[in-house]
């Protein structure tokens, strides 16, 4: 038990740091993301001349609030799932691939009922260009979980589709599980992890925008079928893949972090431990 309240704490400890570092980058990248994506067909050029001449520069940071509760709050529970879930059913499913699925999709499925009001907040603050708390009046008991089914599709294909990958590429990599990711083989493992996940992951991600913001309430009325054609005939894949750039830059500096940092558990607490014994 001293172990794994041990492992807890520290992947908690470890979490929290991901985000103190990473954060005032990764933000001001998801902001210009997700106002491109709401406003399909602009440019990065003027995704940045609107943002900053509705709100200066501190519209970049637009959003920060609930995106740091949000990004700070998944650390209590990601992480220890991320090692435990996997460690848990080794004991029954002798298949590492399926056994990472599954825990992609457990985590997906109970982080979606946990963020989707964080990530509506933080959409609603970064595509209306309202001062201060004025997003908050749209905000209802009823609308707190707008875009709940499509944030719950794109949490479990990001989840499945990253620690499947993330997985297969650090072992077949380093070859002995219980062997350390060297630095190197961390960043490529990285950089091909974040490629795969941008490829799946993003256009799900786009339309979660157009779902959530207030001014496409169209969107919400629609499966999420319809959406993505709707998006490719007006748009075409630069419609689906709006901001895909900033995104992939984010996502990399995510990856550099956590990949390494599921190495050093998962050698310590989770699978690769388990396989010495």
């Amino acid at each position: 038990m001293t172990d794994y309240l041990r492992a807890v704490i520290e992947t908690q400890l470890i979490g929290a740091f991901r985000v103190a570092i990473t954060m005032p980058l990764e933000h001001v990248l998801d902001r210009i993301k997700t106002y491109k994506q709401s406003r399909l067909g602009i440019t990065y050029l003027q995704s940045f001349r609107e943002i900053k001449g509705c709100r200066g520069y501190l519209g970049l940071y637009d959003g920060f609030y609930p995106s740091f509760l949000r990004n700070m709050f998944k650390q209590y529970y990601r992480w220890p799932m991320m090692i435990f879930i996997p460690s848990f059913l080794k004991e029954h499913i002798d298949n590492s691939s399926l056994n990472k699925i599954l825990t992609g999709i457990s985590i997906g499925l109970f982080e979606s009922c946990l963020i989707t009001p964080f990530e509506r907040l933080k959409t609603l603050k970064m595509t209306t260009m309202s001062t201060g708390f004025g997003y908050l009046k749209y905000i209802t008991l009823d609308s707190i979980y707008v875009g709940f089914r499509i944030q719950t599709t794109r949490q479990v294909v990001s989840w499945t589709n990253y620690l499947y990958w993330d997985h297969k590429l650090r072992y077949a990599l380093k070859g002995d599980p219980s062997q350390k990711l060297s630095l190197v083989n961390g960043l490529i493992a990285s950089f091909i992890s974040s490629v795969l996940n941008i490829m799946a992951v993003h256009p799900i991600d786009t339309l979660k925008t157009l779902v959530q913001m207030e001014s496409n309430q169209g969107y919400r009325k629609i499966p999420l079928w319809q959406a993505f054609q709707l998006v490719f005939q007006q748009h075409g894949l630069s419609g689906l893949y709006a901001g895909w750039q900033a995104r992939i830059i984010a996502y990399f500096c995510q990856a550099a972090l956590t990949t390494p940092t599921i190495d050093y558990l998962e050698r310590n607490y989770g699978i690769a431990k388990r396989n010495d014994k």
